[in-house]
């Protein structure tokens, strides 16, 4: 039984390619393994706050230290620990802008990524992830096509953060490209053929 965090990050709504892509990666773990529960999470529907001048400093501290005032400014922010906490597989659909990831996306990981919470320090001052046990798959979508040789900002950096500041290192990337040619028809069935 697996438990699913699909996180959609397209202002796109119904019609957005990331969206449509990370829904057929679930319809194929669905048809691989017995799924007990799929959390959705919009982050356009349900944008992520921004870190601002009172709540930066709850970011920096040690969880021992947390008091009423930083449950309150942590709300969001414990929320979707617990969302990651519960789920076995990560879904993240994410439109490509400017060579980078969506903005509500990247603030989903800012509110995520906590010393103390997603990392630990050991002894020797090296980050320890503390979610080293879980599987994401990346859906991203793009308006024009790369370019031979050309690098993947967005799943290079997606997999550096997991691996750096979480520990989960099993991450999969799926593109969907020329969205913005005329007739444009996606075919998820095909970029997921080797699922």
């Amino acid at each position: 039984m697996k438990n699913i965090l699909h996180i959609t990050s397209s202002a796109r709504g119904e019609l957005s390619y990331s969206t449509g892509l990370s829904s057929a990666i679930i319809e194929k773990i669905s048809q691989q393994n017995t799924i007990s529960q799929i959390t959705v999470r919009d982050l356009v529907k349900d944008t992520p706050p921004h870190a601002d001048e009172m709540s930066i400093h709850e970011f920096y501290k040690h969880p021992n230290l947390y008091d009423e005032q930083s449950k309150k400014l942590l709300s969001y922010a414990n929320t979707i620990v617990n969302e990651v906490c519960e789920a076995d597989i990560i879904v993240i659909g994410t439109p490509m802008f400017n060579l980078g990831l969506s903005t509500p996306l990247k603030a989903w990981l800012d509110q995520l990524i906590r010393a103390g919470v997603t990392y630990i320090f050991d002894e020797q001052w090296n980050r320890v992830g503390q979610f080293q046990d879980k599987k994401v798959y990346l859906a991203i979508a793009s308006g024009g096509k790369s370019i031979d040789g050309a690098p993947d900002y967005i799943s290079a950096y997606l997999k550096d953060v997991f691996r750096s500041y979480m520990g989960i290192t099993d991450v999969e990337t799926y593109h969907i490209e020329g969205t913005m040619e005329n007739g444009f028809t996606a075919d998820y069935e095909s970029i997921l053929k080797e699922f």
